[in-house]
């Protein structure tokens, strides 16, 4: 009003030039200020000099307001534009995000905050309302969260309006019933607050169960009685288990590394380090024992074991062990196995003993045996001496007929004989020795010890032998065998009644297998002994075999008898059977496996006869049985020996002590005076082992032990010529004989 005297006619174009800036720009807004000063001087023209005078003042003041509204607007414009585009970026943002983001603004009742409204919410929270709430904007907390959840929601934002401005929770919400853990983050704004927030329920359960899974790791391992640990994969140990500290009283710190080592017996700990190391190196895993000190200087015995992991190089990443305390084990298993070796001795002393009373009773078995065999024994001897004593009277009566003299001495001789054989088969048969098995033809065998089984059976019964001539050899032991067929012999004559017959049979029999229990297939040797007898019943058929089984009367029989027979087969690689029936009689058949005959006959041609001849020999003859050194000294001075001879040992022993020269000595192994013949083969062979020793016996008793324990030739008594010359020359070997002058 102070510039223009009237409103000025330009004032309607200032929206126009406002509007064209908002829509089309500066260029616009420009336009449009010169269109409206056209317009301005063609609606409303005056005469020159008017316009000049007034109007012309109005256009350039119209056209300077107007360029500075244009630049006002094209500003305004420009943040418009901003802000929409802010907006449009906060939309795409908001769209997309993970995370809720709402705004709430308070609401106030008698000027106070009793709740708050929602004004703005991403999709993201919507998506995590409540069921049956479709969005967040224009709702009240307390409608959307009537319950616990949302009296603390309203409490958190009036602590965060009232506060710092700026706050971080993890809070528990129940919604739809359900507990969801929510990390938020809040802002407070001028006219209220934004919160963004995200569902962690997962996690936090995840971790609730890691923090609880941990607690109880924690305390298995506290109640765990292992002690436990953890190594590097070079080696390093890192972690011990509390129970380290709790049974070895020093703290983690100090097992760290290799310190552990120092808690290991010194006995034992080299052991421990080196297999550790073995670890390492590759070797798989396994179990030690060792001992571990305690904090009160005690040591127990403990199992330690090691486990690794790999990483997907197949590289190990951790080693993890554990040690056991054992020692309660430890000393059950050494108190165990002292009583198994004490239990041990006392069996093997308790086995000993049974083998001592078994052979002893095998030995009152074999003597039983040979009692009942005394009085056929000395029938025969007595004919033996009749005619070894008949017929040396008649040649001492008249010694002028040399036929007569011819055949008496040969039949005394043939008498002597077969009393030789006849006391070697009871010697053999009653002594204790070792089984010696040798090839033996079986036919040959059971000839040679007939008369000891015909003595056996009696005149009482009939015996009735027939063997195979081709029944072939096994090997055996010919006593122990003689011993068993004996026994058989013996029971058969108990089974039968006077009268009856007893059968030795003996032939080649092949087996298949399981024909004989114990036999496998082959060839056999069978012998069998059947008798007319009254025969075994079932129950007592099942128990013959057992050592001390017997159904004889007390003092009649050890029960040893059938149980050395089958001893004696097992030994040999064979079998026994029986068959028996009540009524019928008994069939004892031994089976010895079939040996080359040819064995055999090599066995029987080793003891041919060598040249009786040793001429010049210097032999000392000890022997204290008058008449026998005085055939024997014959004997050799008829082979071409010089003999000097001596009634015992001790002078016979002085004489080589002084020097005296002889080429052998021959002595009788029992003898008076204090000094067997072993004895004094002894003190030969360290005085003068040059000089070698022959022994001689009729009987050895007690004083040879067994006959593969003496270390010198055996000749036993009555000997021949034959056999006297082939000993002598044997023992002789190589050593050429000694001259008549030394």
């Amino acid at each position: 009003g102070g510039v223009f005297s009237d409103p000025p006619p330009f004032l309607t174009f200032y929206p126009a030039v406002l509007f064209a800036t908002v829509v089309a720009g500066a260029r616009g807004g420009l336009l449009a200020v010169l269109l409206s000063a056209a317009a301005e001087m063609m609606l409303f023209h005056q005469p020159t000099d008017r316009f000049l005078a007034g109007q012309g003042a109005e256009l350039a003041m119209f056209t300077l307001t107007a360029s500075l509204l244009v630049a006002i607007a094209r500003a305004l414009r420009r943040g418009m534009s901003q802000r929409v585009a802010v907006e449009e970026q906060f939309r795409i943002a908001q769209d997309g995000a993970i995370d809720a983001f709402v705004i709430l603004e308070p609401i106030f009742e008698d000027g106070r905050i009793v709740d708050f409204l929602w004004t703005y919410a991403n999709p993201a929270a919507d998506r995590a309302a409540p069921e049956g709430v479709k969005g967040y904007t224009g709702r009240r907390m307390s409608e959307v969260f009537p319950g616990q959840t949302g009296v603390r929601l309203i409490a958190r934002l009036i602590s965060l309006t009232a506060g710092e401005g700026m706050d971080e929770v993890e809070d528990r919400w129940i919604i739809d019933g359900e507990v969801r853990w929510m990390r938020s983050f809040g802002v407070r704004l001028k006219t209220g607050v934004a919160v963004t927030y995200r569902n962690i329920s997962a996690q936090r359960f995840a971790e609730e169960a890691l923090r609880e899974g941990e607690a109880q790791i924690q305390v298995l391992l506290n109640s765990l009685p292992q002690l436990l640990w953890s190594s590097r994969p070079d080696g390093y140990c890192d972690f011990f288990s509390p129970q380290w500290t709790r049974y070895t009283g020093l703290p983690p710190e100090q097992l760290l590394g290799m310190g552990w080592l120092d808690t290991i017996h010194p006995e034992d700990r080299d052991h421990v380090a080196q297999v550790w190391r073995q670890l390492i190196d590759g070797a798989p895993p396994d179990h030690i024992e060792y001992r571990i000190r305690s904090r009160d200087g005690a040591w127990r015995w403990f199992s330690g074991r090691v486990s690794f992991v790999r990483d997907q190089r197949r590289r190990i990443r951790r080693w993890y062990g554990s040690a056991s305390d054992i020692t309660e084990s430890v000393e059950a298993r050494r108190d165990l196995e002292d009583r198994v070796a004490m239990r041990t001795r006392d069996l093997e002393a308790s086995v000993a003993e049974r083998t001592r009373v078994e052979a002893s009773l095998a030995q009152a078995q074999r003597l039983e045996t040979v009692g009942r065999l005394t009085g056929g024994v000395a029938h025969d001897f007595n004919n033996l001496l009749t005619v070894i004593i008949g017929g040396l009277d008649m040649i001492l009566r008249r010694p002028e007929d040399v036929d007569q003299v011819r055949r008496l001495a040969e039949a005394a001789l043939a008498a002597g004989r077969r009393g030789e054989r006849l006391t070697r088969q009871l010697l053999a048969f009653s002594r204790r020795q070792e089984l010696k098995l040798e090839v033996t033809d079986i036919a040959s065998l059971i000839a040679h010890i007939e008369p000891l089984v015909r003595q056996a059976t009696g005149e009482a019964l009939e015996l009735v032998i027939a063997c195979d001539a081709d029944a072939g050899a096994s090997r055996l032991d010919t006593a122990q065998f003689e011993a068993a067929l004996l026994n058989l012999v013996v029971n058969a004559v108990d089974a039968t009644a006077p009268g009856g017959r007893i059968c030795i049979e003996a032939k080649r029999v092949s087996l298949a297998e399981g024909d004989v229990a114990g036999a496998d297939a082959g060839d056999y040797v069978c012998i069998a002994v059947s008798d007319t007898g009254g025969g075994m019943p079932p129950e007592v058929l099942e128990r013959v075999f057992e050592p001390f089984f017997t159904t004889k009367e007390a003092g009649k029989g050890t029960g040893l008898g059938l149980a050395q027979v089958y001893g004696f087969l097992g030994q040999c690689g064979g079998a026994v059977t029986i068959d028996s029936e009540v009524g019928a009689g008994s069939t004892v058949r031994m089976h010895l496996p079939l040996a080359s005959q040819a064995a055999a006959q090599t066995t029987l041609e080793a003891g041919a006869p060598l040249a009786p001849k040793v001429i010049g020999a210097r032999v000392l003859l000890v022997e204290d049985d008058a008449a026998v050194r005085a055939v024997t000294e014959a004997l050799l001075a008829e082979m071409g020996c010089d003999v000097a001879c001596e009634a015992e040992g001790a002078p016979a022993l002085r004489r080589l002590q002084q020097g005296e020269a002889f080429d052998m000595v021959i002595s009788d192994i029992v003898m008076p005076g204090g000094m067997s013949g072993l004895d004094l083969a002894r003190a030969v062979a360290a005085a003068r082992p040059d000089v070698p020793v022959v022994l001689t016996t009729g009987y050895t008793g007690d004083q040879s032990g067994p006959a593969d324990e003496i270390d010198w030739p055996v000749l036993r008594k009555p000997f021949s010529a034959d056999e006297l010359g082939r000993m002598v020359r044997l023992a002789l070997g190589r050593k050429e004989p000694m001259t008549a002058d030394g």
